[in-house]
């Protein structure tokens, strides 16, 4: 009798738990749904913010170089050989440029050298770095001025021996009429020794004496200018 009781109190149990657990209330899909959408929403919304930043990052730096460009300083320069020349001690190349400024804004301090390239594998740039700013005050160049400068790189005999340099490089340094950032021009040439007797063949003899054109010549190897 007693466990016929029990029985039917603990199926009285499982039928009330049952029931109770029909009626616990559940999450509704449609709310899932709603957060679902919100954040999807919330995540569309931050790429939205971070494209139209970088957009307006790329614009605005757009701008900047179309006004730096037209409205820095540019300057270039044209060269020509004069003479090359040894003794007992060494030898050197002269050189005329005419240094001229391009662009809108003004150029202080153009200062420009002739550097020989002892080792035909180094970067002109690299030696073009120990040149320039911070060695003297040079002009100012304003829109389309230009000047004349004849410069002479020379080296002693002990420093080439047999072989003179082939190479010669012409760095230009100079400011931004504000004085916060400086522009740089290179050129490298080719040092040519034309021979008549074999036009299609360059020597350069370091022999005592002076070479001038049209017998010394540059030929154009190489530029940058930034």
């Amino acid at each position: 009798m007693a466990s016929k009781t029990k029985q039917q109190r603990s199926g009285e149990s499982e039928k009330t738990g049952t029931a109770a657990a029909r009626e616990r209330p559940q999450p509704a899909a449609g709310n899932n749904w709603i957060d679902a959408v919100w954040k999807l929403g919330a995540v569309s919304a931050a790429i939205a913010i971070a494209v139209v930043a970088w957009l307006q990052w790329k614009t605005l730096s757009a701008i900047e170089e179309l006004l730096d460009a037209t409205h820095r300083p540019w300057v270039a320069a044209s060269v020509e050989p004069v003479q090359l020349a040894f003794d007992d001690q060494g030898g050197g190349i002269t050189l005329k440029m005419t240094i001229k400024n391009s662009g809108a804004g003004p150029a202080t301090d153009v200062l420009t050298s002739p550097v020989l390239l002892l080792d035909a594998k180094q970067p002109y740039k690299t030696a073009c770095s120990h040149y320039g700013i911070g060695g003297g005050i040079g002009p100012t160049l304003f829109n389309n001025d230009a000047f004349p400068k004849t410069s002479t790189a020379w080296l002693s005999r002990k420093d080439f021996g047999e072989n003179f340099p082939k190479l010669v490089a012409v760095c230009i340094k100079y400011r931004f009429a504000n004085g916060a950032r400086t522009g740089e021009t290179g050129y490298l040439f080719a040092i040519v020794q034309r021979d008549p007797g074999h036009p299609d063949g360059y020597v350069i003899e370091p022999k005592n004496g002076t070479l001038n054109p049209p017998e010394l010549a540059l030929l154009p190897t190489g530029s940058y200018q930034y």
